[in-house]
């Protein structure tokens, strides 16, 4: 555009003074001037110009006088429109006037770029797209294939691809003036690096620098990547960063392609520099935190701006130390050519303890609105144990208090930060005051809105933060600058422009003007969806709110944007506007999918240790012994089938307890109530409760609706058949043929999960709750009866300083059976690997793993129980720095036989009784990383249950010889997993 603007004058001085008078001689422009005009043409009839907007730019029109200065404005806004390559203006004269004729030629713009082949990766297809330098909507010109293709190449040479082929194919889409450009790339062969050529004032020898490179691997010499090239020179720099030559100078000037050996030689400019060595007087400080303060190091120079801001980051380090008093100088000093020395001296002067943190004079605000904005902290017992406190620190509480005031309309508050030595006496300790003077507070004393006129304007004007009476700040204005632009901008006003003004209207009173221009509006011509190669239109379609007509709001297009990478099936989605700038009211909005690949494999290994061991043959140890359990994963998804985002996944994991294999076909968005579908079937071999071996065949469908954001629903008809081993049932023999009968559960269930958690992996506040209820009915297709409720509430919230968290857990479970046969007890009627089991790191740390509840009265192995009633409560703080945490906590609670039989009792009442309350505190430790908190807790189990067992073979157990003994659980646990335990 740029370019035309500049040809612009001379364009239109060729273009007006050439005038044909219908077959006679060329006649002058001015022989026309004055004259009516009889008729406007354009050639041809078909313009990318809407008549409307014609209409409304064009300052020319039938019967008026011919003006040569209408006709170069005509010239003009016509350029203007961004629609024109070229515009040439013919009159003819005619019986009634002069008619004027627009030869035009219209700007074609670029549409889809896609590049497609063997593209070598690196770079990707992606990477070669953007080398074009070819952005969706904007004009084209001829050579931008010969200059895209350039840029191709160039990324293509930079990652050693010398033997490549590009070819391009250009699709012309003349209704919509779009350019589509398809590239093709054969990347061939890929060199591989050999060692580079050392240029410069190294400093030691050219050779050593070249190995230091480290192009060649183990085996064979590296490929010549980029990113390869590139970590030669990072590699150098680091060896010379070793060898304390700080300020060394290393780049890499080009690449020399050897075609015989098909090898890359880097050349490399070094400029060794003299060896930097920094040392301190008057404290220790280790290397590592010297890299960390004094930047240097970062910038790769030395300089005297960066020694001084060394010197005060060392300061605020000592500060915040509890040197309250430290100072920090620095000396340079050169001994030789190629030596600097540079000392820090650094003065600590007395350890202090911050023992009081008072705020004064602060009547708007509470104490703890400020203080949780301040750095300057009161020494704590185990974090910061001679509290935070440096000059830096100060200056930026100092900073933080006076903004929060001035939002609030105190603009001459003025605070200043005082300190005690040896406070009430006692050397050391230091109480830190800080003292506020509030000053007026500046309100808003009439609020004048001009340009808005709307038949919402009450509306809009109610919305604003700058109303009448309340507090004055610039930051208010900046809300309500930004509500209106968002406002105007999504109702189709992109050149909306907003200004503002103030004034004094008495003292601590201010009158606020905003004045809004809302430009000409814009409108959508249609939206035009590019890349769908294997998806349907009809997934795509649900997702479009513009249509044409509909005002050009960019709020819109983002939505639109963001739904279709929702959908789950693109890689890539574009967004632009044809021809953003040129001034007409109707324009394309254009989306570019790139579709993401057809398949996903996930492999998975790890390992869980805990209290799972013990042999499927022994009786000695129903409480399991520690052990350590082998997992692996393996999950392959096909993506996009039919086109419709629908996908198919085949998921297995295997692991000593639990092998498991299931197919799952979902759908999602189904329809606009229900957003997802999903048909699964398993088979699931179940080892993780020692009781039993069991396995599990079935198939469930699913149906969810989102409700809102914190609020879904599940619904699922689900139909499994349940078998127990009996070669493996660790129970009375009485019991055998009665809990191994095969069993098939039918049930029907709804679940509904309202998270309003802040962060569902590490939550600081809000809240969860999750209620899941079934039918188990034989009138579904299976032969079992009963109903089975789940609940689960967990509550955040911060006590202290938005990082001490206290939150709770509770659990509450019930299974109710009905037509249960005479001779069974409800107990016995559900079938054993359906009853709740509890305990472990998530649900009750006073047990392992699934070992609450009831237990065989023989054997003494645990039989789960059709109630489940636990709570679980912490307190989670800072311990060591950010990343550490600490955790106190108390879980109380049990798997009961029955909900009558849920008892607070904390006391068993006999050996085999099982329904009562056990209790469990413990500490632990919280590492956060980046897919969640590492967790180890040691829990100790106040009053774990006593249960008569078993010592023997599983064959003594059939036919007699195993030997009772009275057991129990051990008092002390320790769990180790990660993520938070709820």
């Amino acid at each position: 555009m740029a370019s035309r603007d500049a040809l612009l004058p001379w364009a239109i001085y060729v273009c007006i003074c050439v005038f044909a008078a219908r077959g006679t001689d060329l006649a002058p422009a001015s022989a026309y001037e004055g004259k009516p005009i009889a008729e406007i043409r354009f050639d041809p009839v078909q313009q990318p110009v809407t008549r409307a907007d014609r209409e409304r730019i064009l300052p020319i029109h039938a019967s008026q006088p011919f003006r040569m200065s209408d006709v170069q404005a005509a010239i003009k806004k016509l350029f203007a429109t961004g629609e024109y390559a070229n515009i040439e203006v013919e009159a003819q004269a005619e019986a009634n006037g002069v008619v004027l004729i627009f030869h035009t030629t219209e700007q074609w713009f670029v549409g889809p770029v896609e590049v497609r082949g063997r593209t070598g990766a690196p770079p990707s297809s992606g990477q070669l797209a953007n080398a074009t330098r070819l952005q969706l909507g904007t004009p084209y010109e001829e050579g931008d294939v010969r200059t895209a293709t350039e840029g191709m190449r160039d990324l293509l040479e930079r990652n050693g691809l010398y033997h490549s082929s590009i070819h391009s194919v250009v699709s012309r889409d003349a209704e919509h003036q779009e350019v589509a450009l398809n590239f093709r790339v054969d990347a061939g062969k890929r060199a591989r690096l050999t060692l580079p050529e050392i240029d410069g004032d190294t400093r030691i020898p050219a050779e050593e620098v070249a190995e230091s490179a480290k192009y060649k691997s183990w085996f064979r010499w590296k490929p010549a990547t980029a990113s390869n090239t590139q970590s030669g020179v990072v590699n150098i720099r680091k060896k010379y960063e070793k060898l304390d030559r700080l300020t060394a100078s290393v780049t890499l000037e080009g690449r020399e392609y050897l075609p015989i050996e098909n090898r890359v030689k880097p050349q490399i400019t070094v400029d060794g520099g003299p060896r930097i060595k920094f040392q301190t007087e008057g404290a220790k400080l280790s290397r590592s935190n010297l890299k960390k303060y004094v930047p240097v190091f970062d910038q790769e120079t030395v300089n005297r701006d960066l020694l001084v801001t060394g010197a005060r980051n060392l300061r605020d380090y000592y500060q915040n130390k509890g040197y309250f008093d430290a100072t920090v100088d620095f000396t340079s000093s050169q001994p030789t050519a190629d030596l600097r020395e540079i000392t820090y001296k650094i003065g600590l002067g007395e350890r202090h303890k911050i023992v009081k943190v008072d705020i004064i004079g602060n009547q708007y605000f509470l104490t703890s609105q400020i203080t949780e904005r301040m750095f300057i902290r009161k020494a704590g017992w185990i974090l910061m144990r001679h509290g935070r406190y440096s000059n830096s620190f100060a200056k930026h509480d100092v900073d933080a208090i006076e903004a929060l005031y001035h939002d609030s309309g105190f603009r001459d508050v003025k605070v200043t930060v005082e300190t005690t030595d040896d406070y009430l006496a006692k050397p050391g300790d230091v109480a830190v005051i800080i003292k506020i003077e509030e000053g007026p507070q500046y309100l808003v004393s009439t609020l004048n809105v001009e340009g808005v006129d709307r038949k919402d304007r009450g509306t809009i004007l109610a919305l604003l933060a700058s109303q009448a009476g309340q507090p004055f700040s610039e930051s208010s204005i900046g809300v309500d600058r930004n509500y209106l632009l968002e406002l105007y901008q999504s109702e189709g006003y992109p050149d909306v422009i907003f200004e503002y003004s103030t004034a004094q209207a008495g003292p601590a009173r201010m009158t606020v003007t905003y004045k809004i221009t809302p430009g000409a509006p814009r409108y959508v011509r249609d939206v035009l969806i590019y890349g769908m190669r294997r998806t349907k239109m009809r997934l795509v379609a649900p997702n479009l709110s513009l249509e044409p007509g509909d005002p050009l709001s960019w709020t819109r297009m983002g939505n639109i944007q963001r739904r279709l990478y929702d959908l789950g099936v693109f890689d890539k989605v574009d967004m632009a506007i044809q021809n953003e700038h040129g001034d007409t009211q109707n324009k394309y909005v254009l989306y570019h999918v790139t579709e993401g690949h057809l398949y996903n494999v996930a492999v998975g290994l790890g390992l869980e240790i805990a209290q799972i061991g013990g042999s499927a043959n022994s009786l000695n140890n129903p409480a399991g012994v520690a052990g350590v359990s082998p997992r692996a994963a393996f999950d392959l998804t096909r993506l996009n089938l039919w086109g419709l985002g629908h996908s198919l996944t085949l998921s297995t994991r295997y692991s000593t307890l639990n092998q498991r294999a299931s197919l799952i076909y979902s759908i999602p968005r189904f329809h606009n109530y229900i957003q997802d579908v999903s048909v699964v079937a398993f088979y699931d071999n179940i080892r993780d409760v020692l009781t039993y071996t069991g396995r599990r065949i079935g198939a469930t469908v699913q149906i969810s609706h989102k409700h809102s954001k914190a609020t879904t629903f599940l619904w699922r008809y689900s139909w499994r058949d349940v078998t127990v081993n009996q070669a493996f049932l660790k129970i009375n023999p009485e019991l055998i043929p009665i809990v191994a009968q095969e069993a098939h559960i039918a049930l029907i269930a709804g679940t509904m999960i309202r998270d309003r958690r802040d962060d569902p992996v590490n939550a600081h506040r809000g809240s969860y709750f999750s209620v899941d209820l079934g039918l188990v009915d034989s009138a579904f297709g299976g032969n079992k009866n009963f109903t089975r409720l789940l609940g689960r509430y967990s509550f955040y919230h911060p006590v202290w300083r938005k990082d001490w968290i206290f939150a709770t857990n509770t659990m509450f479970g019930w299974i109710q059976p009905f037509g249960v046969p005479a001779g069974e007890t409800g107990f016995e009627y559900v079938p054993l690997p359906e009853h709740f089991y509890g305990g472990g790191s998530t649900s009750m740390r006073g047990f392992p793993d699934n070992q609450a509840g009831p237990r065989d009265p023989v054997t003494g192995f645990p039989l789960g129980g059709n109630a489940l009633l636990m709570h679980q409560t912490e307190l989670r703080f800072p311990l060591l720095g950010p990343n550490v945490g600490g955790v106190v906590f108390e879980d109380m609670g049990n798997v009961y036989t029955d909900v009558q039989s849920i008892s607070f009792r904390v006391h068993q009442n006999g050996i085999q009784d099982f329904n009562y309350m056990v209790h469990a505190v413990g500490v632990g430790l919280r590492y956060r990383t980046i897919v969640g908190p590492v967790r180890v807790d040691l829990a100790y189990a106040i009053n774990p249950p006593t249960f008569f067992g078993l010592q023997g073979t599983y064959q003594q157990l059939l036919f007699g010889g195993a030997t009772s003994a009275i057991q129990n659980l051990d008092h002390f646990r320790f769990f180790i997993s990660i993520g938070q335990a709820f």
